[in-house]
């Protein structure tokens, strides 16, 4: 709602606007009429966007100022913005609410397996101007899930790229992204939640959340920076090891750390053509040299540009 930093204008003021409306319109979603529920911002409640809307409304026909009025007025045209871009038809597309927290749970989680263990959340599509924010949630709702669980279902999460959610620039990221990162890294093992972060260029990465990782496996690696950042948390023993670290071949990699009892130098198994993600670098020089696109196949990338959707 607010944006990537409360700096923006009005940042402060619709925090705390927010902070009043949401919790009232969770509220107001218990039919139920329960009252042992202690509902703050944070509480994981449904509410009605209506709620907020019709709360907007009623505070604004009571305000006489026009400056005390800009916050409110911000805010209603933001809500209007965002429920009417199709990129953010998947939060604000029904009408109906419905409390299914633990069907999203499910999905997320594979609770039951039924023999696929792997969750891959693929953030590719979500907007940039709340991937930040989908990504801190799902670091936050993951401890919390494995909390209140007690660690009945063991849980690896595995963050790709990790220095663009947690770099060691204090001025980049999203803190609070960061700090969800830095709290399962820390505490997570006491509830049965593992942390496994995947990045190209480990010295961009917070040192707060690098320290706590147990076992390495560094792939090739040619940036000076990161093989010394490698060596500074490898015991000696693995030195003679690292020096290898620019001449690894596809595939090879250097493993020190608790999950060994010796530091290795191991090859993995690799996967059927078929099976391989679609990562691989493309054949320049082949399609340079073919006329490959036509005028539909532009219509078809601007269709689905505009309506976003893959």
């Amino acid at each position: 709602m607010i944006g990537a930093e409360r700096t923006e204008r009005h940042g402060e003021a619709v925090a705390a606007i927010l902070n009043d409306l949401i919790p009232a319109a969770k509220r107001a979603y218990q039919r139920d009429g329960r009252s042992d529920l202690q509902i703050t911002v944070n509480t994981p409640v449904p509410y009605r966007l209506s709620d907020i809307q019709r709360s907007l409304d009623d505070i604004m026909g009571k305000l006489d100022k026009p400056e005390s009025m800009a916050p409110y007025r911000w805010l209603k045209t933001r809500l209007e913005i965002l429920s009417t871009d199709s990129r953010f038809a998947f939060m604000f597309g029904g009408i109906a609410v419905h409390d299914q927290m633990a069907r999203i749970l499910s999905r997320i989680y594979r609770i039951p397996v039924n023999g696929k263990p792997i969750s891959i959340l693929d953030l590719s599509s979500v907007p940039s101007e709340v991937l930040n924010t989908v990504v801190s949630v799902l670091c936050r709702m993951t401890f919390d899930f494995a909390l209140w669980s007690k660690g009945a279902q063991p849980i690896l999460l595995v963050c790709e790229e990790a220095h663009r959610y947690a770099p060691a620039n204090p001025a980049l990221g999203f803190e609070p992204t960061k700090e969800a990162l830095a709290r399962i890294a820390k505490e997570g093992r006491k509830y049965g939640l593992s942390l496994c972060i995947i990045s190209q260029r480990p010295s961009e990465l917070a040192p707060s959340i690098l320290s706590q990782c147990n076992t390495t496996f560094a792939f090739r690696m040619t940036n000076l920076r990161d093989q010394e950042l490698v060596r500074g948390i490898t015991a000696d023993s693995a030195y003679g090891l690292l020096d290898f670290l620019p001449s690894l071949g596809d595939a090879e990699a250097i493993v020190v750390g608790e999950g060994v009892s010796v530091p290795l130098r191991v090859c993995f198994d690799r996967l059927p053509p078929d099976q391989r993600p679609q990562s691989a670098t493309a054949h320049f020089s082949e399609a340079w040299q073919s006329d490959q696109g036509d005028l539909a196949f532009l219509d078809q990338v601007v269709e689905k540009w505009r309506r976003q959707q893959r």
